[in-house]
C-alpha cells in the first residue's frame, strides 16, 4: 500500500495529532470525541490524510488545536498550554489515531466510527495507573516520566492493530470492493481515474452502488486492476443470498 506520508515524518505527525487533542482538552475544556470529529468535519483531517505537510509536520500540536475550532467557526477562549511532562492519555488517543490511519490508510472519520475515544482514555488511565504502582517509591522524576513515556508508546503499538483491524472491518462490511482496494492502495478516486483512465464519474458511481460494477466494461474493469494491482474478479461484487 503507498503511503500518504514518508514514515520519517510518522512520528512527528503522530505527535502533533497527540498534542492537539491534549491542548484541547486540558487547555481549551474541549471534549476529546467531539474535538476529533470537529477535526473531520473542518477538513483538516482530510489534509492530514493526504500528507499534506503544512498540517502533518508545519503546524504545532496547539496550531492544529486553533485551526480546528476557528476552521469550525466555535467561539472559545485562547489558555496557555497545560503541558504535561509525562504526557495525557488524551495525548496517546490521538498519537494512536494518527499511526492507525497511516497504518490503514482509511479516513479517519472512518475510523472514528469503531473506534471509541472515551473506552481508549478510559483503558490507558487504568493500566497507566497499575504501571505507576509499579514502579518504585524512590524514583528519579525525570527516570519516572521517561519510563511513562516509554509505557505510553508501547500501549499505543499494542493497541493500533486493533484498531486498524476494527476499522477495515467495518470499511470491508458497508465498502464496495472497488473502494476497498483503492482504498488499500491508498490512491483517491482522482488518482485512480488517472492512473487507469476510467472515468472519475464512473468510478464514484461503482463506488456508490449507483452502477452496478459487474455490469461494467470489460476494459474498464481491466483498466482498473491494472492500476490496483489486484485480479479483474476481485473488483465485482458478490450477490448476497
Amino acid at each position: 500500500m503507498t503511503r500518504a506520508y514518508d514514515e520519517i515524518l510518522l512520528e512527528r505527525a503522530s505527535g502533533t495529532l497527540g498534542r492537539m487533542l491534549d491542548f484541547a482538552v486540558h487547555s481549551l475544556r474541549q471534549d476529546p470525541a467531539a474535538m476529533l470529529q470537529l477535526f473531520v468535519s473542518c477538513g483538516l483531517a482530510s489534509l492530514f490524510e493526504q500528507g499534506d505537510v503544512s498540517v502533518t509536520a508545519g503546524m504545532s500540536g496547539i496550531e492544529l488545536a486553533y485551526e480546528t475550532l476557528d476552521r469550525s467557526g466555535l467561539a472559545y477562549e485562547r489558555a496557555m498550554p497545560r503541558h504535561t511532562a509525562s504526557l495525557s492519555p488524551e495525548y496517546w488517543c490521538g498519537y494512536a489515531l494518527a499511526r492507525a490511519q497511516w497504518e490503514s490508510g482509511l479516513p479517519f472519520g472512518r475510523i472514528m466510527k469503531s473506534f471509541s475515544v472515551a473506552g481508549f482514555i478510559t483503558d490507558y488511565s487504568r493500566k497507566r495507573l497499575e504501571y505507576l504502582d509499579s514502579l518504585p517509591l524512590n524514583i528519579r522524576a525525570d527516570e519516572r516520566t521517561r519510563k511513562i513515556r516509554e509505557f505510553g508508546r508501547s500501549y499505543v503499538l499494542e493497541a493500533v492493530p486493533e484498531i486498524v483491524s476494527a476499522a477495515g472491518s467495518a470499511a470491508a462490511s458497508s465498502d464496495t470492493a472497488l473502494k476497498a482496494m483503492r482504498m488499500r492502495n491508498g490512491l483517491s478516486q482522482s488518482q485512480l481515474a488517472k492512473a487507469s483512465g476510467v472515468p472519475l464519474r464512473t468510478i464514484q458511481q461503482y463506488e456508490q452502488r449507483q452502477k452496478d460494477i459487474n455490469r461494467a466494461r470489460a476494459e474498464y474493469i481491466i483498466a482498473l486492476s491494472a492500476a490496483l494491482g489486484c485480479e479483474p474478479s476481485s473488483l465485482l461484487e458478490k450477490k448476497q443470498g
